[in-house]
């Protein structure tokens, strides 16, 4: 992670845009790289004065919405036979598939928002968005809408912490590590407090159903 940052901050011109989009694109079709990485050094270069904010948050947002997007696609002309519990090598591991399965049917579009926010989450769930055939508008927005929130966010960070700590930013790398723990933790424990609402609600509904039938 320390290399990769430091990678992408000691970019310059128009290549920097073309990395960081790159990369971006690659983190929204699963591949194991830290997403917020190439948010937070687009932050940073833009507080050094290599890339400007309007173009950073155009870029990163672009990245980020056509990597999730080739990601659904692949789940909508795809998803039915990479899940195929008979292959030698799942695309995703089967108890992951299944939950997610299940939190779809009840809160589909919720889970697209918040899956932006939960990294080792969100490749699973958006492929699997495009395998149960969400409309793609529906998935966009929801998609949209969480990007809109996390990556600002983001780039923010990067600029904060280059306006605070300079050239020493390399540093307090394991912090951020932590503060994406945390996060992720957080997102984590709203989604699963949807999952024992619609619990709750579905045992209600088939313990009302039992009485009418007694």
């Amino acid at each position: 992670m320390d290399k990769l940052f430091v990678y992408l901050t000691d970019l310059s011109g128009n290549g920097a845009y073309a990395i960081i989009f790159g990369i971006l694109v690659a983190c929204g079709l699963g591949l194991p790289l830290p997403e917020d990485i190439p948010l937070v050094a687009g932050g940073y270069l833009v507080w050094d004065g290599t890339l400007t904010w309007f173009g950073t948050f155009l870029v990163t947002m672009a990245g980020v919405l056509i990597g999730d997007t080739i990601l659904f696609w692949i789940g909508r002309n795809f998803g039915m036979r990479l899940l195929d519990p008979r292959r030698k090598k799942p695309f995703f591991p089967p108890d992951r598939v299944r939950r997610v399965k299940a939190y779809f049917r009840k809160y589909g579009d919720k889970i697209v928002f918040f899956a932006r926010f939960v990294a080792g989450f969100r490749a699973v769930a958006f492929f699997m968005a495009g395998a149960m055939h969400m409309p793609y508008r529906r998935f966009v927005l929801f998609d949209g809408l969480a990007a809109l929130i996390s990556v600002p966010v983001w780039i923010a960070l990067g600029y904060g912490l280059g306006h605070y700590f300079g050239d020493e930013i390399s540093r307090i790398l394991g912090s951020l590590k932590n503060f994406k723990t945390g996060v992720s933790i957080l997102m984590g424990i709203v989604v699963l407090y949807f999952a024992i609402q619609g619990i709750r609600k579905y045992l209600a509904a088939k313990k009302a159903a039992a009485a009418l039938k007694s």
